[in-house]
Formats: C-alpha cells, sequence, structure tokens
C-alpha cells in the first residue's frame, strides 16, 4: 500500500490551520466576554456611587456609560 506523503502532509498542514485559527476564535470570544464582563462591574460600581461621589470624580450620573466606555478604551 503506497501513501502519497504529499497529500499526507497538506492535511496535516490544512489540520494545524483550522487548529490555530479555532484557537483564535476561542480567544476573541474569550476576550469580548472579558470586555462584556469588566463593562458590567464597571457600570455597577459607578452606579452604586452616590450623586456626591461621582461629582467628586467629575461626572454625573447620567455620563456613566460614556464614562465607562471612556475609561475600556483607555485600556
Amino acid at each position: 500500500m503506497a501513501v502519497n506523503t504529499q497529500t499526507a502532509s497538506s492535511d496535516r498542514g490544512q489540520a494545524i490551520t483550522v487548529s490555530i485559527a479555532f484557537l483564535a476564535w476561542i480567544r476573541a470570544t474569550a476576550n469580548a466576554g472579558l470586555k462584556t464582563f469588566q463593562m458590567a462591574r464597571m457600570l455597577s460600581t459607578l452606579s452604586s456611587m452616590s450623586d456626591y461621589q461621582l461629582a467628586q470624580i467629575g461626572i454625573s450620573r447620567s455620563d456613566i456609560p460614556e464614562y465607562a466606555a471612556k475609561l475600556m478604551a483607555d485600556d
């Protein structure tokens, strides 16, 4: 039985490429999930602050989503 080494090598290369693409997708999905979690936590923390505390950092309650997004973008 003859083995075509060219085909076996090509199949292995394709399997590696697919594996790398899958790992990249997992990483991107995990990063997106982490960012979502961090944003939710930041919004919760800022929302739990008093109006006085928010004023001390220079924002109003209505500015919380924009402020949180800016902090996340700087990250």
